[in-house]
């Protein structure tokens, strides 16, 4: 699995790691809290939840067309901060790894439905981690887990009956190097015989045998993964290919191909190592189809490259001697942070977190199983759904006016005239995510709190429902004085003319914020006259 790693642009560590969600060896670090991930059940797809009421919703995948549809029963509740998960072979179970409660939620897998059944004695405690796990893998025997943190390697037995994970002797294994942190990544062979595991801040990989309990034991010393970027976090994801000979270390820039000694397991230098992106474009997604003949390699430009895979030395060609084989998603400022395919080598799968300016889609591909380029499916993109079940979401979202979701554009909205404008939050609110409610000022504010971007909302709204914290939100306001119940003439007193969308009998005034970077910013909703919404975008 790919997750985004942190010495990425603010803009994309949220989309990180899962692979960093989802290339299914690993996700990255905890900069990537909100960011959606994907897994494929067979003919089910898993999508992490983007508005952090930390729970997953599964997609049902349309076998003619490849099109995605919400599963009944979604969204189903896990940890705090889900950020990866692994599939066991035959796609009886699912886990799902949450970083906020260093913990694996455990399902079983409706075989017709989809729906995820809570495994007994789910969620499973992992070994503690100050920035939590960052990647599971299930290894291809179904007998053993393995989860990365920087805490080293945790190891669980499955239980073939009910899924359970039970916690392996020994466990957890030390990390190949001696810092406390930086392991990311980790893929087990086709055999089950060797794992690989990923260090992003020292850019290495660790080699090791993996006994019949399901201990660990490293294989000499760690390698270096390959040429790229000599800053911490140049390497992202691991990957072993369908015939166990090659393994695939990718990176901000490169991809490295080793070769894996099928006796020993151990690691040839890389004989292929860049193609050619250097520059271009961050890899944010990488995946090997089931036949071992393609390889798909997104990048943050939203792009999309197809690669054939040389089966006698792992090497990579562009498919038809094409630089690039599609733009995809939505063409946000984020872009794509994954590919993911179906078990059948039919299609692929490509996951764009979107922004404040769109939101994020699945685009669908269909695979042509002799060249393996890509053809957009009908009606691709697919927009994500948002849980509309969640009772708290629901909740917040009361009242909102759908058509002000993603309404920004950089190109038409100004910048406001108070460049720094912005909430001034209080130190209880800007240390603590979630949602909030004050009943005096019946004000409510989402609030994700992470330090790799986002958008907060501070808006009028009626009593929540149990779990909502309660806080005094009277004081936020912004830099300049606006607050909620402010004059829309005091709004554009302030900061200028904005421009204005009118929708369900309401005006939503846009700013931008700054002209560097990515444009962030700053919407007001106007109820009345009045300021009844405040949304802000902010980096990390």
């Amino acid at each position: 699995m790919n997750l985004r790693m942190r010495n990425l642009p603010a803009t994309l560590r949220a989309l990180a790691i899962a692979s960093v969600c989802c290339e299914g060896s690993a996700i990255a670090a905890a900069d990537a809290r909100n960011a959606p991930f994907v897994l494929i059940v067979p003919y089910f797809t898993v999508v992490g939840d983007i508005r952090a009421s930390n729970s997953v919703s599964v997609y049902k995948i349309d076998a003619a067309t490849g099109a995605p549809r919400l599963a009944a029963g979604s969204p189903f509740a896990v940890g705090r901060d889900p950020s990866d998960e692994a599939l066991a072979p035959g796609g009886r179970f699912a886990y799902v790894i949450n970083k906020g409660s260093n913990s694996v939620s455990a399902f079983e897998v409706g075989a017709a439905t989809g729906a995820l059944r809570p495994v007994a004695g789910s969620p499973f405690t992992v070994d503690y981690s100050a920035s939590g796990p960052n990647g599971i893998v299930v290894d291809p025997t179904g007998k053993y887990a393995y989860v990365v943190s920087d805490a080293g390697v945790s190891a669980f037995s499955v239980n073939a009956t009910t899924g359970a994970l039970v916690r392996v002797p020994g466990s957890p294994f030390a990390k190949g190097t001696s810092d406390g942190f930086g392991t990311t990544a980790i893929a087990v062979d086709p055999r089950g015989k060797f794992a690989y595991v990923l260090d992003y801040f020292n850019n290495t990989v660790s080699a090791y045998t993996i006994d019949a309990a399901g201990a660990l034991k490293l294989k000499g010393s760690p390698l270096a993964a390959g040429q790229n970027s000599n800053d911490p976090g140049s390497f992202n994801s691991v990957r072993v290919a369908p015939n166990g000979r090659f393994l695939y270390v990718t990176g901000t820039c490169c991809i490295n191909v080793y070769a894996i000694d099928a006796t020993t397991g151990a690691l040839a230098p890389p004989a292929h190592l860049s193609l050619g992106l250097l520059g271009e474009g961050t890899l944010t997604g990488f995946r090997i189809d089931p036949t071992g003949k393609f390889a798909y390699v997104a990048d943050d430009g939203s792009r999309v490259y197809t690669y054939t895979i040389n089966a006698a030395t792992g090497a990579l060609k562009a498919a038809a001697g094409r630089k690039f084989a599609l733009r995809t998603g939505t063409g946000s400022y984020t872009g794509p942070y994954s590919v993911t395919i179906d078990p059948k080598g039919t299609f692929a799968y490509v996951f764009d977190s979107g922004s404040r300016v769109a939101r994020p889609t699945i685009s669908v591909y269909r695979i042509d199983p002799s060249a393996g380029e890509l053809t957009p499916a009908p009606r691709s993109p697919y927009a994500v759904a948002t849980n509309g079940t969640d009772p708290i979401e629901r909740w917040f979202n009361a009242g909102r006016c759908a058509a002000f979701d993603g309404t920004l554009a950089a190109e038409t909205a100004p910048l406001a005239e108070r460049d720094s404008e912005g909430v001034i939050f209080d130190r209880f609110t800007a240390k603590t995510r979630g949602y909030f409610y004050d009943p005096k000022s019946r004000s409510a504010l989402h609030y994700p709190n992470t330090d790799s971007g986002g958008t907060f909302t501070l808006r009028v709204s009626g009593p929540p429902p149990a779990g909502v914290a309660q806080h005094d939100l009277s004081k936020l306001r912004t830099a300049s004085g606006i607050e909620l119940g402010s004059s829309a003439a005091t709004v554009v007193s302030l900061l200028g003319k904005p421009k204005i969308i009118n929708a369900c009998g309401l005006q939503r005034y846009l700013y931008l914020r700054n002209r560097e970077g990515e444009p962030t910013s700053l919407e007001f909703t106007i109820g009345n006259g009045r300021v009844t919404e405040i949304s802000e975008d902010f980096g990390g």
